[in-house]
């Protein structure tokens, strides 16, 4: 067989059922990033299971969670083409859409965009809360784009979101609490600036899979968009800390090789997994660690009873991280427990 990716939805929705809870334990709305997937079966469980709506990384994953009904949508990254601000446009009309910006050009691109067809964007001031990614700085530049977004026709600013998803696999767990509600407190003082120059700020969206359970506990944040931790990557459950998941997502490859009796070798590599982020682990044959991985192949050294391991078993492998993962395949084998359900396309835009 060749090596295929399997996502058990039974271990997937227990998964987002404890970040749901967790979550409306915290008092904050839940909006999941779907980037790792763009699957509207998923994001479909995930407003039943409560999540607000959900968060995408660009104008295809906008589409299709528009076209598929979801409720709200919030485009987390920035567009300058003139072409997908007409689908941005578009999708206006499909779905509450919240989009971000972080200097004046993108503000007059969403004003001129809104003219043009007829509508309007509700906007969310990007923040850099420490990421060194995109985002401007907050409280003063913040706030005086907000001002100055505000003006524009067709423009409504609503609110400000930041990501703290370089504190994720901070290994201090004091440490990481500190920094991430420091890293609020950038908003909320942003926020409490915007309000006092007549802005809304009605949303403060942060919170990723890593660090969602400290950035929600911050008086400030109202929603958090904690998403790629449904998948139980083994990144979110040992770098970060994140406690109460299982591995929904694996690739399941054949052992093609034994060269010797420490070693087999499997019908998978860099091109099936990433491991850059996390590697990959095997799942349910206790002494088989997964040693290297080649662009075709995946190395494994055997001890005890995995030394009985021959050509032709099957050996599921969890994935590391899903986002980097997922996207490295056609499709999806969806299965409940043992039983095969269901293919899903793998969605690419």
């Amino acid at each position: 067989m060749s090596a295929e990716l399997r996502l058990d939805l039974d271990v997937m929705e227990r998964n987002a059922q404890r970040l749901a809870s967790d979550i409306a334990a915290l008092g904050k709305l839940w909006r999941p990033h779907i980037k790792a997937h763009c699957q509207p079966h998923i994001a479909r469980t995930l407003v039943k299971l409560g999540a607000c709506g959900v968060t995408a990384a660009n104008v295809f994953e906008v589409d299709v969670m528009a076209d598929a009904g979801i409720p709200s949508v919030l485009l987390a990254h920035l567009v300058a083409a003139t072409a997908d601000l007409d689908r941005l446009a578009a999708a206006t009309r499909k779905t509450e859409l919240l989009v971000t910006v972080d200097h004046f050009v993108h503000a007059e691109l969403y004003s001129q965009t809104a003219q043009r067809h007829g509508t309007s964007f509700r906007i969310l001031i990007d923040i850099d809360v420490g990421m060194g990614r995109t985002g401007c700085r907050p409280r003063v530049d913040a706030t005086q784009l907000a001002v100055a977004a505000n003006r524009l026709p067709g423009i409504e600013v609503v609110g400000i979101m930041g990501y703290e998803g370089h504190l994720a696999a901070v290994p201090d767990v004091e440490e990481k609490r500190t920094a991430v509600l420091d890293s609020m407190n950038a908003l909320q003082q942003t926020r409490d600036e915007m309000i006092r120059q007549g802005i809304r700020c009605d949303i403060v969206s942060a919170g990723g899979s890593g660090t969602f359970a400290t950035a929600g506990l911050h008086p400030a944040v109202t929603e958090l968009q904690a998403g790629g931790g449904i998948f139980g990557d083994l990144f979110y459950q040992q770098q970060c800390g994140l406690s109460g998941t299982s591995p929904a997502l694996t690739v399941v490859a054949e052992v093609v090789s034994r060269p010797s009796l420490v070693q087999a070798v499997l019908n998978c590599g860099r091109k099936a997994i990433n491991p850059v982020l996390h590697p990959p682990e095997v799942l349910g044959i206790p002494g088989a660690t997964v040693k290297s991985l080649s662009a075709e192949h995946t190395v494994l050294s055997l001890e005890g009873d995995a030394q009985d391991l021959k050509i032709g078993n099957n050996v599921t492998l969890a994935v590391g991280y899903s986002d980097h993962s997922l996207l490295m395949h056609r499709e999806i084998q969806i299965y409940r427990g043992e039983q095969h359900v269901d293919v899903w396309p793998v969605m690419r835009g």
